[in-house]
C-alpha cells in the first residue's frame, strides 16, 4: 500500500530542504532528517547545516472541509524545522547573519511549491523563533502549516 497523504507531504519537505544547497543558489548546504524517536533533543546531535522536521499535532479545518456526495476533511499540518547554525571559529560574519541566511533560505525554497507536490493546497510560513543552547549551538526553528484535504474516509487519498 502506498503512503497517507500526510506521509507524501512530509517526505516533499525533507526533498525540498536537501535541495538547499550553494550549487542551486542558496547560501549554504543543509541537509534534512526526519527524527527516528520522540525526543530528539536526546537522539540528535547537533551539526552546522543539519535541519530536523519535526511534525507537530495537527488542527481539523473545518471550513475548508465538505460534506454530502464527496466528504472530505480538511487538515492544518504544522511542521518546525529546527536548524542548526553553528560558526567556525574562522568564520567572522556576525551569528545572525548566518541565522538569518538559514531562515531565508528555508523559507524560499518552501514558497516556491505551497501545494508540497500536488498534496497540499497551501504551505503557509509562520513565525517561528531562534534557538540556542548554552553555547553548543545556534539556529532558527522555521514553523510551516501545511493546508490539505483527505477523502474523510481514507487518508491515502487526497480530496
Amino acid at each position: 500500500m502506498s503512503d497517507p497523504v500526510l506521509e507524501l507531504i512530509a517526505e516533499n519537505i525533507k526533498t525540498e530542504v536537501a535541495e538547499i544547497t550553494v550549487a542551486n543558489g542558496f547560501n549554504q548546504n543543509l541537509t534534512p532528517k526526519r527524527p527516528t524517536r520522540s525526543g530528539w533533543e536526546d537522539d540528535e546531535p547537533a551539526t552546522n547545516g543539519k535541519v530536523l522536521i519535526i511534525q507537530e499535532d495537527p488542527d481539523e479545518d473545518e471550513e475548508n472541509a465538505a460534506a454530502g456526495n464527496n466528504p472530505m476533511k480538511a487538515w492544518v499540518q504544522p511542521f518546525t524545522l529546527v536548524a542548526f547554525v553553528i560558526a567556525s571559529d574562522a568564520n567572522s560574519d556576525p551569528i545572525d547573519t548566518l541565522v538569518n541566511r538559514v531562515k531565508a533560505d528555508i523559507e524560499k525554497k518552501l514558497c516556491e511549491d505551497p501545494t508540497r507536490g500536488g498534496n497540499a493546497w497551501d504551505t503557509r510560513i509562520r513565525a517561528g523563533g531562534k534557538i540556542y543552547k548554552d553555547g553548543q549551538y545556534s539556529g532558527w526553528a522555521v514553523v510551516v502549516d501545511v493546508h490539505y484535504r483527505t477523502r474523510e474516509d481514507d487518508p491515502y487519498t487526497k480530496a
